[in-house]
């Protein structure tokens, strides 16, 4: 069953900034695409992103992915020993992209926020529910991030990608 975030400060402000970071992602070409897309999803996913992010929730955006089929059923993947093999695609896969990128642009507005708001530093905090969230997950939680720095690397698409707070499936976010 799919549990939303627990997004503490997704209002007007935040949606504003949020739809502000992702344009400015998509003409940097810092707009993060899913390789498992379909051309619908390749195609599809600027404005979807963006129309989560002014009136609805990660969860919209999963549905939007699944609704019109915009995520492959098959991949190639390397086999440990070389080669390839052809697997499925995780059911979960259409949440997990929906979720990390809502998430990032949601982090990236609340940093701005932060800084806007005379404040350098955000706190982690659990925004989604894990049955059995990794260690790594659990000793960030509480912990302190500076706002300029943690902007700076979620608004990079390759440093966001490797960004703790955005591993696939953490639930973290960031408040202050």
């Amino acid at each position: 069953m799919n549990q939303n975030f627990s997004f503490t400060k997704l209002d007007a402000r935040t949606r504003t900034l949020m739809a502000e970071e992702i344009l400015s992602a998509q003409k940097s070409g810092a707009l993060y695409y899913s390789t498992r897309f379909t051309s619908v999803g390749t195609s599809s996913w600027p404005a979807w992103l963006l129309e989560a992010a002014r009136e609805h929730d990660e969860h919209w955006l999963s549905f939007q992915i699944e609704a019109a089929n915009a995520m492959k059923h098959l991949e190639t993947r390397a086999k440990p020993k070389g080669g390839y093999t052809v697997a499925h695609v995780p059911d979960t896969a259409a949440e997990t992209v929906a979720d990390g990128q809502f998430n990032r642009f949601y982090i990236a507005s609340n940093c701005s926020r932060a800084i806007e708001d005379g404040h350098s530093s955000v706190r982690v905090y659990r925004a989604k529910h894990r049955g059995d969230p990794r260690p790594e997950s659990l000793a960030l939680v509480g912990a302190t991030k500076d706002a300029a720095g943690l902007l700076a690397e979620v608004r990079s698409k390759e440093l966001s990608l490797k960004c703790d707070l955005l591993k696939p499936n953490s639930g973290l976010s960031v408040e202050y």
